[in-house]
């Protein structure tokens, strides 16, 4: 690990599980995060992946379908301590991961439940000095992407709608690195923003502090992932990612 750079053990993870998923209602109508990719839940996948790199702590924020990942966390191999956002229908994910702040005592890694990833997007994260960072990658055309735009390895947006003029620094993957310091700044501007709860999105506070506040983007352009959003998303991931993933996986452990 880089000189500088937190211990794992002194870095909670939180993981963002509260929404809707109404994109895929009527193919799979639980949680995302609870959705089977080759036979494995994609939180699972998640929390395999925090503890193989050394993540201990974790937190689940849960809203839509809470009784579900309750049920699943109750086998679960390691402990989850869980928040509840009662308010999911009607805010975005700054509110969730608002209602974790009490739970994080220190820096954290922050990962949203939709996501399929190889193990190197944390591994990447951790192995950089102290510090706020966004994870990026190179295009995947998965459709509705969320770009990064900055300059110098530093983010000055974050944006769906792609910006004329611009070549983005990459694909955001919603997974971030932040110091306790910035969360708490990143509350504190979520709280004076708007009333609480409000539906507002934590990549949207992202960009709303980065002129003041330095935000590293953590290139890793041939990063397998994907998010699952929607039927095509997911289509994709069965027939490009998990492939590839098991592939590498199966590569590196030869």
């Amino acid at each position: 690990m880089s000189s500088g750079s937190s211990t794992t053990s002194a870095i909670t993870a939180v993981i963002l599980a509260a929404g809707l998923g109404s994109r895929l209602r009527g193919f799979y109508d639980k949680p995302k995060g609870l959705l089977r990719l080759g036979g494995v839940p994609l939180v699972q996948r998640a929390l395999d992946a925090l503890r193989h790199a050394g993540i201990t702590d974790t937190v689940l924020v849960t809203g839509f379908g809470a009784e579900a990942y309750r049920e699943f966390l109750a086998t679960a191999a390691s402990p989850v301590r869980q928040r509840h956002n009662p308010d999911f229908a009607r805010t975005g994910s700054m509110h969730s991961l608002w209602l974790a702040r009490d739970a994080v005592p220190g820096d954290l890694l922050l990962l949203e439940s939709d996501l399929l990833f190889e193990p190197r997007a944390l591994t990447a994260l951790l192995a950089a000095p102290r510090g706020d960072h966004v994870l990026v990658s190179g295009p995947t055309g998965q459709g509705d992407e969320v770009l990064a735009y900055g300059a110098n390895g530093r983010l000055r947006e974050l944006s769906k709608p792609r910006l004329a003029g611009e070549a983005p620094a990459g694909e955001f993957t919603g997974i971030s690195r932040l110091t306790r310091e910035f969360f708490t700044a990143l509350c504190r501007h979520y709280e004076t923003r708007a009333a609480v709860p409000s539906n507002y999105h934590y990549d949207d506070g992202l960009t709303a502090l980065a002129a003041d506040h330095p935000i590293r983007l953590l290139a890793v352009p041939d990063l397998l992932w994907a998010e699952i959003d929607d039927v095509a998303q997911h289509d994709r991931a069965v027939r490009v990612v998990l492939p590839a993933l098991n592939q590498s996986l199966h590569a590196g452990a030869a």
